[in-house]
């Protein structure tokens, strides 16, 4: 018990005179030096004061050093302008399934003869930031900011007889409201017996909150969609 004692004051003794302990060293570095691993079983607090307790963060947060003598800060990837995957989806069937999309056929506007584009697997979603009605194929932004839409997709042309599959593939990344301000666009001439057209779009473009779009395609001759992926990322605010 004597023993135990005089090891307390001397630890204490030794805080008191260097306000550093040291854990498996003899010689703290810093107020708290640890030579070996550190186990956290639940939360880590910084910033504060010493009255003030510090903020364990939100989920999904990382701490960013702020240089020597500040405390570290918990901050979001979004806030770093690092690329956000919000959006995962792919198509593996064509649709219709049976027959074609009625194609222009060199007359009519293009929302008059346009089909949206439906992904019928979703690999990956995060409705903090976006929604998809699979039915439609309409995207709702949840969260305002910049986000990079990139997709491929095909044109199936194979139902089409002869002397009728020559003709013009349109595609077009717009909003539903504002049908001028495209977020992407091409359009392509095929020659006769084109039985496949693939076209490849991306773009950058803010969104409020609220602000829906869509993937729209037409040809000029009868057409189904097939195959195609579609990724959308969240930029920055």
């Amino acid at each position: 018990m004597k023993k135990n004692l005089l090891l307390t004051l001397f630890l204490v003794m030794s805080f008191l005179a260097n306000a550093q302990v040291g854990i498996l060293t003899p010689t703290p570095q810093r107020t708290l030096h640890v030579n070996g691993s550190l186990q956290l079983v639940k939360e880590l607090n910084v910033g504060g004061s010493e009255n003030i307790q510090g903020t364990a963060g939100r989920e999904g947060e990382f701490l960013s050093s702020n240089g020597a003598g500040t405390a570290p800060t918990w901050r979001t990837i979004e806030s770093q302008n690092f690329l956000k995957v919000v959006f995962v989806a792919n198509k593996d069937d064509i649709s219709p399934n049976t027959g074609s999309y009625v194609g222009s056929h060199l007359t009519g506007t293009f929302e008059n003869f346009a089909q949206n584009f439906i992904y019928n697997i979703v690999n990956k979603i995060d409705n903090n930031f976006i929604a998809y009605d699979a039915n439609t194929g309409i995207f709702t932004v949840k969260k305002a900011g910049f986000y990079n839409v990139a997709t491929y997709f095909t044109y199936d042309l194979n139902l089409n007889g002869t002397n009728q599959t020559a003709g013009t593939a349109t595609s077009q990344l717009q909003r539903e409201a504002d049908t001028q301000n495209l977020v992407s666009a091409v359009s392509t001439g095929h020659g006769e017996r084109t039985t496949q057209v693939y076209h490849q779009l991306a773009g950058i473009q803010p969104f409020a909150a609220g602000e829906t779009f869509r993937l729209r395609c037409k040809y000029t001759q009868d057409f189904r969609l097939s195959k195609g992926n579609i990724s959308i990322s969240y930029l920055t605010q």
